[in-house]
């Protein structure tokens, strides 16, 4: 009953779906601009006509109760005054495993490959990069009750190892969550990353999102989510502000 407050409302999160079930996240987010961080984790760069649309597909099936297999594809339409990009952006691949399960606390673990595309996948990178990237990453999920009310934490870490010219990454996702009714939930989220020093250039990131997700059954096999997402600290990295709206749907 408890595990039933935490549906993936972050990609890919620690509970996964049942056996031989499938989730489906279709994702549409405008990310805007017009300053960045410098070196020094300073706004002092300008971004005049900074804008980004995606479109993010995500799915998720269990194959049985020790495997589910994961794919994600966005599409983007990128417009600044140095870049030019429509087409989809790339698409990953991966499997996820549970390593532990109680009856309110979830540890996961995967591993995927993305590339097969030619857009940004990050906010400091150019559109055009073709080389896929390798991703480990570990999930842990708990849920429990604060004065009778449900909530739940959910929190990534991944290594990223890149090809090519680009250095490998750190990401590190948190998500809490708390659901006031059965068709209503809650969320803060932090996604934060940080990648090697190659070539004297170093990028990190702090994301900060809010949102609610609106079910309409009380099993929560349809819903809808919207949100709003800022980048609050960074170095060399755009300080984006973004709206996002999202539909789910459990098979």
């Amino acid at each position: 009953m408890m595990v039933a407050c935490a549906p993936a409302t972050a990609w890919a999160s620690a509970w996964g779906p049942d056996a031989r079930a499938t989730e489906v996240i279709v994702k549409a987010e405008v990310v805007t601009a017009n300053k960045a961080f410098d070196d020094s984790g300073n706004k002092a760069v300008d971004l005049p006509n900074w804008e980004e649309k995606r479109i993010t597909i995500f799915t998720e099936h269990g194959l049985n109760e020790m495997l589910s297999v994961f794919a994600k594809a966005n599409i983007q339409d990128i417009q600044t005054p140095q870049e030019d990009f429509s087409g989809v952006g790339s698409v990953e691949i991966g499997l996820k495993t549970p390593l532990y399960r109680s009856e309110d606390t979830a540890v996961s673990a995967s591993v995927s490959v993305e590339g097969f595309g030619q857009g940004r996948r990050d906010e400091f990178s150019a559109p055009g990069d073709e080389d896929p990237d390798i991703e480990v990453r570990v999930y842990a999920g708990h849920s429990t009750e604060v004065a009778k009310l449900p909530v739940f934490v959910d929190a990534q870490v991944a290594r990223r190892v890149r090809s090519g010219d680009n250095a490998d990454q750190w990401r590190f996702d948190l998500t809490l969550g708390a659901r006031p009714s059965p068709k209503w939930i809650v969320l803060a989220q932090v996604f934060a990353g940080t990648t090697d020093r190659l070539n004297n250039f170093e990028a990190k990131w702090t994301h900060v999102e809010v949102g609610a997700v609106r079910f309409f059954d009380h099993k929560q096999t349809l819903g809808v989510q919207f949100g709003v997402r800022q980048t609050v600290s960074g170095e060399n990295v755009p300080q984006s502000n973004a709206v996002t709206l999202g539909l789910w749907k459990r098979f």
